[in-house]
């Protein structure tokens, strides 16, 4: 009896919930649901149900393409500007012509000393096995280029290291170059210029002005300087690596590169020529970037960071940009596969501050140890004596360069061999990372994951270069400025003079050509004819002028600083907006109508959960260990009705009780509603009301009791069951779940 009892219980509650889908349907707001539910024509309905899910397909491709947009973050650009607000950027000065130009020339240093001679040809012998590559035909001079390279690389480690040399009296200065400079027309010097370490160009030089904020803009102002080029100077030009390396193919000059303030430069990648004989104008504008950080479109904030510098041996804190990532990420990569890194500025949060914790790659001979260098040097002298006597100077017991070089190429690479072999535990490691880096050296950067900085400075710039000085000396006016030009070289190498003890390139150079400039001055210039009184003289200086030297200015073009801001074009207020409008578009749904499907989902999902709980056996375990606390209540229930309704464990059973209620009803009350006059169409059945009100509140008890789940459904005792009876079940029927 319980089985059918807990039948007819679900049928009723599967009809309560049709009756409440179908009375959602029939009301609800959304368009073409109550077209469907509602129409008697099979074909229509058809037709409306093809219709409501064209709807929906339409609803999904465009909420799908809307949801899409908005999770690829689009970015819009506004642009700004601001007046007055220009700084004034670092502006860096190298020679493309002059790995490093010393002083003191390389054949200088390497005659100065025995154990650097040595130290350079044995680093051209190690370096000549690594130089010719086998993929590659390359001529024997091409593989004679690239071991040079690869031995004054090497090279400039011991000169930067071991203790004999003095950086002062090896490395090129800025006053070796300048010879005029002004800023923001007050005079500036050299030391407004800081060093900076290419491994390109050698040593570069870093215009830091303290005052950076302009006040007015035009040709005139900014920086303006007059420089001099010692590589181009054919009395400066005999140095022997510059002879070997160069391939013709280079312009006489200076390389400038422009950035912003506090950043690495990199000359190569950005900056531009300035020849000698020309100036070079730069007009400035300023551009501050800020982008939006989004997850399609990262960036990271902008920070500073040290670096080390193991040419110079200082440290300099520098503020992050994207060049400067990836080529960290370069060297790291190299690092991390070859055990050594490439020269130049390298992050003190990964090798260190002020010390060497990897070896650079191109240092052959292991500078870094001067000692264990120096014993190393003397024993692979040693066996060349023994085994290629005709290598060895008899005047000085040295290494002979020149004999080496006059050797087939495949003689030299057999004796680099053969020293490789000998010396294979003091040269192993070393040998191997550098095999380890060239290929990786030579490929260059790959794909990088570097974010971009979210805020950033650029400085966009026209570029324009004229004759300086004039042509010839018969232009109008050319005398004066070369009489002008004359006074400001004589000024500068007294200067010089006075305050330098020691040699310099600009006063070498004037001596080595013999120029008196007094000869040049204005007072020296016949103002009626225009000429100089030695005006043959005068023509000499003016060539040597052109030649060597050179004038560059950078100025702001405009005060004005445009900035440009990224910001989110599609907020997430914007896609709900869009969704509105979709949803309203297809079917008709607005906030209202999602709370009415909201309604209908929790109603669904109470019935599947009351269906699932009495499907329990657990369920009704506990139902028979609490039927004593439903018996009482029953009981309760018959008392406050004024029935005596005695049973033998002291109360009714919920079946009888409702039996009993009903014979009280009139027989108009026990007439139930006929669900057969349109089986199409479910009704929500409800109790009838009555004329007496103590039954009335008695059926009302019932019941609130039955909505509150206390149907006695226990196998074993049908008594506790509502609907054990035929009258239980009219007064289920009746009564709303």
């Amino acid at each position: 009896m319980d089985r059918d009892i807990n039948k007819s219980s679900d049928r009723y509650r599967r009809r309560v919930l049709f009756a409440n889908i179908h009375s959602f349907a029939s009301r609800t707001s959304a368009h073409g649901l109550s077209r469907f539910f509602s129409q008697q024509i099979p074909w229509l309905r058809l037709l409306w149900i093809v219709v409501v899910m064209g709807a929906l397909t339409g609803l999904t491709m465009h909420t799908y393409k809307q949801i899409s947009l908005f999770r690829d973050y689009p970015v819009s650009s506004t642009t700004r500007l601001l007046t007055n607000k220009f700084t004034f950027p670092d502006v860096t000065i190298c020679d493309p012509l002059m790995k490093k130009f010393l002083r003191k020339q390389s054949s200088d240093l390497r005659r100065s000393n025995e154990s650097i001679l040595n130290y350079f040809v044995l680093s051209y012998m190690m370096a000549m096995q690594f130089a010719n590559n086998k993929n590659s035909n390359q001529s024997d001079e091409a593989i004679s280029v690239q071991a040079t390279k690869m031995a004054y690389a090497s090279f400039e480690h011991a000169v930067h290291t071991w203790p004999i040399f003095n950086m002062t009296e090896v490395s090129a200065r800025m006053l070796d170059m300048l010879v005029f400079c002004q800023y923001n027309q007050e005079t500036c010097s050299e030391k407004d210029f800081k060093v900076f370490y290419h491994r390109d160009y050698g040593n570069c030089f870093s215009f830091k002005p303290h005052n950076r904020l302009m006040k007015s803009s035009g040709v005139e102002k900014g920086l303006v300087l007059v420089l001099y080029s010692p590589s181009v100077d054919h009395i400066q030009n005999n140095d022997w690596y510059s002879n070997i390396v160069t391939t013709g193919l280079e312009t006489g000059g200076l390389r400038v590169v422009v950035h912003q303030k506090d950043t690495i430069p990199y000359p190569s990648e950005y900056g531009i020529n300035s020849p000698s004989g020309m100036q070079t104008v730069l007009a400035l504008n300023q551009v501050q970037t800020s982008l939006a950080n989004t997850p399609t479109k990262q960036c990271e904030p902008r920070t500073r960071f040290h670096a080390y510098d193991h040419i110079l041996g200082n440290t300099q804190s520098y503020e992050k940009q994207l060049t400067d990532c990836t080529t960290f990420e370069h060297m790291k990569r190299v690092r991390d596969k070859c055990n050594c890194t490439i020269e130049g500025p390298v992050p003190t949060e990964t090798y260190g501050s002020g010390e060497r914790r990897i070896n650079f790659c191109h240092d052959i001979m292991g500078a870094q140890n001067p000692e264990r260098t120096i014993k190393l040097i003397k024993n692979m002298v040693e066996f060349l004596r023994k085994n290629r006597n005709d290598l060895i100077n008899p005047r000085n017991n040295q290494l002979n360069m020149l004999a080496y070089n006059n050797l087939p190429m495949h003689e030299k690479q057999a004796i680099s061999a053969a020293l490789e072999h000998e010396f294979h535990n003091e040269v192993k490691q070393r040998l191997k990372s550098l095999r380890c880096a060239l290929p990786e050296l030579r490929s260059g950067r790959s794909q990088s994951k570097c974010l971009n900085m979210c805020k950033y400075t650029t400085y966009d710039f026209s570029v324009f270069q004229s004759r300086w000085p004039d042509l010839s000396l018969e232009i109008r006016g050319a005398n004066i400025r070369l009489a002008r030009i004359a006074q400001m070289l004589k000024n500068r190498v007294d200067s010089l003079n006075r305050n330098i003890t020691n040699n310099h390139a600009l006063n070498h150079s004037i001596a080595s050509h013999n120029l008196n400039l007094s000869h040049c001055m204005v007072n020296e210039l016949n103002l009626k004819s225009n000429k100089f009184r030695n005006d043959t003289y005068c023509n000499q200086v003016h060539n040597i002028i052109r030649q060597c030297f050179l004038q560059l200015r950078v100025y702001p073009k405009t005060l004005t600083v445009r900035q440009l801001f990224e910001e989110r074009s599609y907020e997430l207020v914007n896609l709900f907006s869009d969704l509105g409008g979709i949803m309203g578009l297809w079917i008709g749904v607005s906030m209202v109508t999602l709370c009415e499907f909201a309604e209908i989902i929790l109603i669904i999902l109470s019935y599947n959960i009351r269906a699932l709980l009495a499907k329990l056996p657990s369920l009704t375990r506990s139902r028979r260990a609490c039927g004593a606390a439903r018996r009482e209540t029953w009981s309760c229930v018959a008392e406050a009705e004024g029935q005596s309704l005695t049973c033998p464990i002291g109360c009714k059973r919920p079946g009888e009780l409702a039996a009993s209620i009903d014979s009280r009803q009139s027989p108009s009350r026990s007439k139930s509603y006929d669900h057969s006059v349109n089986p199409n169409l479910y009704r929500q059945p409800r109790l009838l009301t009555g004329n007496n009100s103590q039954e009335d509140a008695a059926i009302a008890t019932v019941r609130q009791l039955l909505q509150s789940g206390l149907r006695g459904n226990t196998a074993g005792d049908p008594g506790n069951g509502l609907l054990n009876s035929s009258t239980g079940a009219s007064i289920g029927k009746e009564t709303r779940l």
